[in-house]
């Protein structure tokens, strides 16, 4: 009985998975989907216009990085509202 609760509960929190971010959420974006491949400071130490920022990630997402299209335009915004010019 013991065991079969805590298979339940495990189940119900998602174990040991990552949730995924809000995709309203540019900066749980950035960590969740970019530091994978490099570090944060890679991204904060740029100052990038919006369509600078938009070539980026689209870059990004072709060598690989997993971001839909909302994402994508998520991240754009808020990469280039934090690291504009």
């Amino acid at each position: 009985m013991v065991i079969v609760l805590g298979v339940v509960l495990l189940g119900a929190c998602g174990g040991d998975q990552t949730p995924e971010p809000e995709l309203s959420d540019g900066a749980a974006l950035l960590e969740a989907r970019c530091v994978q491949c490099h570090g944060l400071s890679k991204t904060t130490n740029e100052q990038k216009t919006q369509e600078q920022w938009q070539q980026t990630v689209t870059r990004m997402v072709e060598k690989g990085a997993q971001l839909n299209a909302d994402e994508q335009a998520t991240l754009v915004t808020y990469l280039a509202e934090t690291y504009a010019p």
